[in-house]
């Protein structure tokens, strides 16, 4: 008999796992276009790069519940929110648990930018369905569904129109 998956390490995993994209197939576009003192940024350029960052971190983080290696430096993730994320591998990787992501439906319901430009707040909705398996890939119980509403607090990354996901808050 196999030990059943920590309750807190399904809901690290979806509240981590499901931050970030537009969708199962959605793409990220690697370019961002640099910023010179002359050109300052509206108002939309920086909510898009809070969108950005979110698919990001999303994409980053389908990605790390299968393969449970977090990246040295994640370009999209930072703070409280990527100690959390090492965490939650490290426990996850000592139950012996990978999690593959059978499909899922993500939306940004809304983006709202800080006055001061340099703080953004994301909230996300994500419906996902999820297989744990052992490190080889055998299936470890049955699929677990979810369906989260969670917040993303961003900081940007100096002057530039970089975001990067600070704080993650499951929304009830």
């Amino acid at each position: 008999m196999r030990p059943a998956i920590p309750l807190t390490t399904v809901v690290v995993t979806f509240a981590i796992g499901g931050c970030g994209g537009g969708g199962a197939t959605h793409t990220v576009a690697s370019h961002t276009p640099t910023m010179t003192a002359s050109q300052p940024s509206t108002p939309a350029a920086l909510e898009q790069a809070v969108r950005r960052a979110v698919e990001k971190e999303h994409s980053m983080s389908v990605e790390v519940l299968w393969t449970n290696r977090v990246p040295a430096n994640p370009p999209a993730i930072g703070g409280p929110a990527l100690a959390i994320l090492r965490r939650s591998v490290a426990q996850r990787r000592r139950a012996g648990v990978r999690v593959r992501v059978l499909s899922e439906r993500f939306r940004i319901v809304s983006v709202q930018l800080d006055p001061s430009y340099a703080a953004a707040t994301a909230v996300v909705l994500e419906n996902q369905r999820v297989q744990p398996t052992d490190p080889n890939g055998r299936r470890r119980g049955g699929p677990s569904a979810a369906s989260e509403r969670v917040r993303l607090q961003l900081r940007r990354a100096g002057n530039s129109e970089r975001f990067i996901v600070w704080k993650v808050t499951l929304l009830r």
